[in-house]
């Protein structure tokens, strides 16, 4: 078995490659998606409607 081959590079990702791409690409956009959607959750709990002070 010779593992240090001739590697060909014919300039195109594999479908697998591909499909790793988005799926991680999905996992970052949604985790941040996720976040996000939390932070704004957690800001609006038990808040009342803010008015600006008189001046």
């Amino acid at each position: 078995m010779n593992l240090l081959a001739e590697i060909t590079y014919d300039g195109e990702l594999s479908a697998w490659a591909y499909g790793i791409l988005a799926g991680m690409f999905l996992i970052i956009v949604g985790g941040l998606c996720w976040c996000f959607y939390r932070a704004l959750t957690a800001a609006s709990k038990d808040a009342s409607e803010q008015f600006p002070d008189d001046v």
